[in-house]
């Protein structure tokens, strides 16, 4: 198995450390076609990891690249497993990402835009992996299904009309059950008896009946979240909080739940289900598995860091700018998605998440201050930010600051250079603020990012 982290680079030729660790390494190099990726999408827009190979003049050629994702999953060509761990600070300091998560969803409005965080490939073929590398997809699971109950508990739990059966004494409710009657009843001269099926309003629906059951399993995974960050204690109180409320749901047991809410008021119950789900999926193979093997199988996933970086700044910023529009987060504007729209008295700007550690060192890419640019020149965000003349808007960068920069900078100039800002900047959020010294009204905003 190849074992690199996010945001790798890597080349070499002829003597290959990276892929030395695999035994039979050199014969990828007789396939005509060297050149693998893995996509996070369909599309194939987003690739997650690439790997290319070659060799001339008997010298082995290797490049392996990996963007803004972490996971498991396997090089379809060379049928090569890789895993991507989180981004190392230092060999005893990992990115938790697990603790970025369960702080983004302390905003509800987040609970929208989950959509396309996380792949899991349950059809796919298991990874077999070592025990000691069992990546944390249950715990990320798990903190964003507790998050997502919590929010359902705090609007209340959806309540609906279910069938129920009850062998009633001297009375009638709703319909006979004739067959279960004669057989129960009637054939054991239990003549004051009579089973009934009728229709209730409540709580106790299949679906609420389903979150109960998996809500009852996750106490057996708390095992697998970090004491020392406070991360099991922290979810141990949210299940708590969850498990009070479903004391009038019946107990029942679910390996899946096929089920779709269309009121838009409860529309998270499905985002429940689809996690609840998964657990259920991980949780089967997590019972079959022997803890005294050496290795386990793990299904292919894909964790989009990029995009779990903009829910924790918007979080962020939610907390630094309170009240209704004061942060606009993903407002589509003539086909084009902004990432944040402040509008507040002190300051109005336009803001760009970016999940790229290289911005600690110098001013944004071509590409990154295009954008923006062209994101502050929309007349749509003029009006939205009510300003009537011909200023600039000020546009804001927002890097992770604690995040290690690969030692090739890409040209970007000296952070030294960077120390001191030319004029006063206004800051969105604690940490450092930069203005560029090559764009007009563009800061870099540093936001530092929790780790183990």
């Amino acid at each position: 198995m190849l074992k690199i982290s996010e945001h790798f680079e890597y080349y070499h030729t002829d003597h290959i450390n990276t892929l030395s660790q695999l035994s039979n390494w050199k014969s990828y190099y007789t396939l005509e076609d060297k050149i693998d990726t893995i996509f996070f999408d369909k599309k194939k827009q987003y690739p997650c990891v690439s790997l290319r190979l070659s060799k001339e003049d008997e010298q082995h050629q290797c490049s392996i690249t990996s963007s803004y994702y972490i996971g498991l999953d396997r090089f379809a060509k060379f049928k090569l497993p890789v895993y991507i761990q989180p981004k190392l600070n230092s060999e005893d300091c990992q990115l938790n990402y697990i603790k970025m998560l369960l702080e983004a969803l302390k905003e509800p409005e987040n609970f929208d835009h989950l959509e396309g965080l996380v792949l899991v490939k349950f059809d796919d073929t298991w990874i077999e992996i070592e025990n000691e590398l069992l990546p944390e997809l249950t715990p990320f699971l798990i903190a964003q299904f507790l998050a997502t109950v919590k929010l359902l508990v705090k609007k209340g739990l959806k309540k609906s009309y279910y069938q129920k059966t009850e062998n009633f004494s001297g009375k009638i409710k709703g319909k006979i059950l004739v067959g279960r009657q004669l057989k129960e009843n009637n054939f054991k001269n239990r003549s004051t008896q009579t089973i009934c099926q009728y229709q209730e309003f409540g709580f106790d629906t299949e679906v609420n009946q389903f979150l109960k059951y998996v809500l009852s399993i996750l106490p057996r995974h708390f095992d697998d979240f970090d004491v020392k960050e406070n991360i099991r204690l922290n979810l141990e109180e949210i299940w708590r909080f969850c498990q009070a409320s479903f004391h009038q749901v019946g107990k029942r047991t679910f390996t899946k739940l096929q089920y779709k809410e269309n009121n838009p008021f409860f529309k998270q119950y499905n985002l429940a289900i689809e996690l609840g789900n998964q657990i259920l999926a991980l949780h089967a193979y997590n019972i079959a598995r022997n803890a005294k093997q050496a290795t386990c199988t793990h299904p292919p996933f894909w964790i989009d860091m990029s995009k779990l970086f903009e829910l924790y700044v918007f979080k962020e910023l939610r907390e630094k700018f309170k009240g209704k529009g004061k942060v606009v987060y993903h407002q589509k504007i003539y086909q084009q998605e902004l990432d944040f729209i402040i509008n507040t008295d002190e300051i109005k700007a336009v803001v760009d998440a970016k999940y790229k550690p290289r911005y600690a060192y110098g001013n944004p890419s071509i590409e990154d201050a295009r954008q923006l640019s062209g994101y502050t020149r929309l007349i749509k965000v003029y009006e939205e930010l009510s300003i009537i003349d011909n200023l600039l808007i000020p546009a804001y960068l927002i890097y992770p600051s604690n995040l290690p920069v690969v030692a090739e900078k890409n040209g970007l100039e000296s952070k030294d250079a960077f120390e001191e800002p030319p004029e006063a900047c206004d800051k969105l959020l604690e940490g450092k603020v930069r203005k560029s010294t090559m764009y007009k009204e563009l800061f870099l905003q540093e936001i530092s990012l929790p780790f183990i």
